[in-house]
This record gives C-alpha cells, sequence and structure tokens, in this order.
C-alpha cells in the first residue's frame, strides 16, 4: 500500500509543469527541438517562466513582477512579423520570440537567453509540435 500511494503523489506532482495554473493565462508554449518545454503564464500580478522537460519538475522556473517584463510588438512594417517579451532574471534576459516571413511565411520561435546584452544561446522550438504563441497585443510595457 505505502509503494502505491509514493507512486500517485510522483504522478500528481510530475503533472505541475504540463500547463500554466489555472489561475493563470498561456501567452507562450512550444517543445523545443531537444524536447524540452518553454512555457510563459500569465497569473496578473506576475509574469512566470517555466523550461525543462515535460513532466518533471521545470529546470529553471522564474516569476517575475509584471511591471518589470518588456514587450516588442511589431510596428507593421518591414518583411518580419515579429512579436517578443523580455523576461528579466537578474543581469540575464529571456526573450522569448515569434516570427513570421511575411514573403517566404518560414516561421521561428525560439527563446533567446543573453547576460549583460550578450547572446548566451538561443533554444528553438519544435515546428513541428503545437506551438501557443499570444504574444501579439500581450499588455506589458514597450521595450525601450
Amino acid at each position: 500500500m505505502k509503494k502505491m500511494i509514493i507512486g500517485l503523489i510522483v504522478i500528481c506532482s510530475s503533472s505541475a509543469f504540463s500547463a500554466c495554473p489555472s489561475n493563470s493565462k498561456t501567452i507562450f508554449s512550444c517543445t523545443t527541438t531537444n524536447n524540452k518545454v518553454i512555457q510563459v503564464c500569465d497569473s496578473g500580478n506576475t509574469i512566470n517562466y517555466t523550461f525543462g522537460k515535460a513532466n518533471i519538475s521545470p529546470e529553471l522556473a522564474i516569476s517575475i513582477p509584471r511591471n518589470k517584463v518588456t514587450t516588442y510588438q511589431w510596428s507593421g512594417i518591414g518583411r518580419y512579423e515579429n512579436y517578443a517579451i523580455n523576461i528579466p532574471n537578474g543581469k540575464t534576459i529571456y526573450r522569448v520570440n515569434e516570427s513570421l516571413d511575411k514573403i517566404t511565411h518560414q516561421r521561428t520561435a525560439s527563446v533567446e537567453v543573453s547576460k549583460n546584452e550578450k547572446l548566451l544561446a538561443t533554444v528553438d522550438c519544435n515546428l513541428n509540435k503545437k506551438i501557443i504563441n499570444k504574444l501579439q497585443g500581450v499588455s506589458l510595457r514597450s521595450e525601450m
């Protein structure tokens, strides 16, 4: 009986990373080319960023006050229609973005990780898997 209870606890706790909490909404979610999940949730006063393998505790979980997160919204000019949000964590910025080439119709989605304005890594989303993108029109402070 004890083994069964422990198994249920593991199953229940591992599903916590599968979706945004019920009191928040998903702004962005994708599975990376390395089968990890990037997820951004809007909880009203905070924006939550998580990264890691699905159905286990995330490798990285950040909760940032809404007024610290900025957005870039496409101005309607140019070949590339793109939207992004910038999630700070100390001197590290996680830039979650999605772009569409208006000529070739090629889509990209990724997270760019930078520190002290130096690009450290780009983590690409797998375009063959479901992507939730609600970055367009997100109500956040514009980046400078």
